[in-house]
């Protein structure tokens, strides 16, 4: 076998060629791995991924990323792109894992830095053109747990036992901060704080995905980092984002905009059969009840289903676009974004969402400082629900909830009729209501509805009245949308569900009780 010498991080940097069409350095590396993404398709033929390595002689600060003329600057990780045409054969690393590769093409490309792995069969020689063996950074193993070559060369235990050390100490420095970039320049972002026209990186947890139905293989993953993405005016519709007119778009760029263009999606509770259906189960306990489920739309052209995200797993998405869709955030998956598999809960995520949960803040936004609620209840002590939580309930249940009126129907004009046997006016209507986690429909009838518009006296409203005027100007306090900034109000809404059983099916009824509006 081979004698093999081993080249740290910062000589694999100073090494590379230093000018282009110099000759390419083969350099044997160890590294400790780090942001690994999902194998993905290339332009041609090939598969690749991407992952970041390190160790003790990189620096520990968040350094941009240098260029020819800047060799003695190390960074905090050298980004290694791997190239096979069979994508099984690339490797799959998690965050921590130690790295042994042979045969990394060190060089300089258009001014850049750039490293290189090109594995699988070379048919003159038979072997690998770039080899690589995997060591799990959780335990003590000796031998590797993923390798591209048959013929595995003895591995130096003493150095990998030295980067799973430094591993463990390494995560309380700087460049491991997921939400600390360098002079300010990260890219990452949570739900709370997306821009509509900037790409990103999200840090995040699949609750669900699955294919969307009456698209052509377009796919949907809810994703969740525990803070509530932004209330939005229903009127406002955007484009993608308009940084996509610098980017090289294609075919299928086109047919996904075509194929999910101005379609909304609310989750509700993750159930495909809509709010009305009963839950069949208790609540899922692994399901956060509290905190935004982005929508992240992706086309088929885009998927390979052995390397898509998958519910559970905590991803890094890097590149994502966002689109808005009557007044609902949405994620927008393009060839350049990239997912970053195999992470592990972030501590500062899940503190985050222990002390919304202890604190029962169950929206970031109608919070108090934040909006100041025009509904009053009768239940002033009543734990807050989301409308998420509400949904997975079973009934029979009673809620309180924070939200706010995105609609209603019938028209103002026709919320008061006659009631059954009656020669009596009564208000019925319904309301769409939403909050950080889902949208639902409640009704609103009766006695109820007399206690909600307690100062509206239910008469008929087909013709101009001061009743017709006041309910007018409640409606429009409820459900204007002026702009981002200054969004309709959050209101406190009692909402009690139940089923409605007939011969043939049986369906959950949500219904407000409880609440008044204040004069």
């Amino acid at each position: 076998m081979p004698d093999y010498a081993y080249k740290t991080c910062a000589e694999m940097w100073h090494d590379r060629a230093r000018e282009l069409g110099a000759e390419k350095q083969y350099v044997n590396v160890y590294g400790i791995v780090k942001d690994a993404t999902a194998v993905s398709k290339t332009r041609g033929s090939d598969s690749k991924m991407t992952l970041k390595i390190y160790d003790e002689t990189t620096t520990t600060d968040a350094v941009v990323y240098g260029s020819a003329d800047d060799l003695e600057t190390v960074p905090s990780e050298l980004s290694l792109t791997f190239f096979d045409q069979n994508p099984y054969e690339l490797p799959r690393p998690a965050d921590g894992d130690v790295i042994r590769i042979h045969r990394v093409q060190a060089q300089t490309f258009q001014g850049r830095p750039q490293f290189i792995a090109k594995t699988g069969s070379m048919m003159s020689y038979g072997h690998s053109k770039t080899a690589w063996c995997l060591f799990s950074g959780r335990d003590d193993s000796e031998t590797p747990y993923a390798q591209s070559s048959v013929n595995l060369t003895p591995a130096d235990l003493k150095r990998v036992q030295e980067l799973r050390r430094y591993a463990k100490r390494a995560t309380s420095m700087p460049f491991l901060n997921e939400f600390n970039g360098a002079s300010g320049q990260s890219k990452q972002r949570r739900l709370c704080e997306i821009k509509q026209e900037e790409f990103f990186d999200l840090y995040c947890l699949i609750l669900d995905a699955h294919f969307v139905e009456g698209t052509d293989g377009s796919y949907v993953m809810l994703v969740w980092d525990g803070t509530d993405a932004p209330p939005l005016p229903p009127s406002m519709t955007t484009s993608l984002s308009q940084q996509r007119e610098e980017m090289r778009l294609d075919e299928t760029d086109f047919e996904l905009e075509s194929a999910l263009d101005k379609r909304q999606f609310y989750a509700h509770g993750f159930d495909f059969r809509g709010q009305d259906a009963v839950p069949e189960n208790e609540i899922n306990s692994t399901v956060p009840l509290i905190g935004s489920a982005l929508p992240v739309f992706m086309h088929g052209a885009k998927l390979d289903m052995d390397e898509v995200p998958q519910p559970g797993e905590w991803v890094k998405i890097r590149n994502l676009n966002t689109q808005v869709v009557r007044g609902q955030l949405q994620g927008f998956v393009r060839r350049e974004t990239a997912f970053i598999r195999n992470k592990q809960p972030l501590p500062a995520i899940m503190e985050a969402y222990r002390l919304r949960k202890q604190q029962n803040l169950v929206s970031s936004w109608g919070a108090p400082g934040h909006s100041t609620t025009i509904t009053v209840t009768k239940h002033p002590n009543m734990r807050y629900s989301t409308i998420r939580e509400m949904l997975m309930t079973k009934p029979p249940m009673r809620h309180k909830l924070r939200v706010i009126v995105r609609g209603f129907s019938p028209d103002i004009v026709e919320m008061c009729q006659l009631a059954k046997g009656s020669k009596k006016y009564e208000f019925g209507c319904r309301f769409r209501v939403i909050d950080g986690t889902d949208s639902v429909d409640v009704n609103l009838y009766g006695d109820e509805a007399a206690q909600f518009f307690h100062n509206v006296t239910p008469t008929d409203l087909s013709k101009p009245s001061t009743a017709r005027e006041r309910l007018t100007n409640m409606m429009a306090k409820l459900t204007v949308h002026e702009s981002v900034e200054e969004s309709a109000p959050w209101i406190d809404l009692c909402v009690m569900q139940y089923i409605v059983r007939s011969k043939k099916s049986s369906k959950r009824v949500f219904q407000v009780f409880s609440t008044s509006m204040i004069a």
